[in-house]
């Protein structure tokens, strides 16, 4: 298994631009024969179909889910509240 790095964001260090004078913030290393740990390589049963699923959660995926969960939620109350009130004033 070779490993292949991808360097970004580099920095300039002397005055004038050299290849030697750069050198680089970022680097980012993954085996070429599979792919990186966050990307899933799926394929449809009939094999003719195939994409990629990002293994990651944005900050947007979160808060949409957090948003709905929480709907979810008040809803369930709202509704139990709602069946007890309904229950307490059939006995009266």
């Amino acid at each position: 298994m070779e490993i292949q790095c991808i360097f970004s964001e580099p920095i300039l260090l002397g005055i004038e631009p050299k290849d030697e004078d750069w050198e680089y913030s970022k680097m980012e290393c993954f085996a070429t024969s599979s792919l990186p740990l966050y990307l899933e390589k799926v394929v449809s049963e009939d094999q003719e179909k195939e994409f990629f699923l990002e293994k990651t959660i944005s900050y947007g995926d979160f808060l949409i889910t957090s948003f709905f969960i929480l709907l979810l939620l008040g809803l369930v109350v709202f509704g139990i509240r709602d069946f007890v009130k309904n229950r307490k004033l059939e006995r009266l």
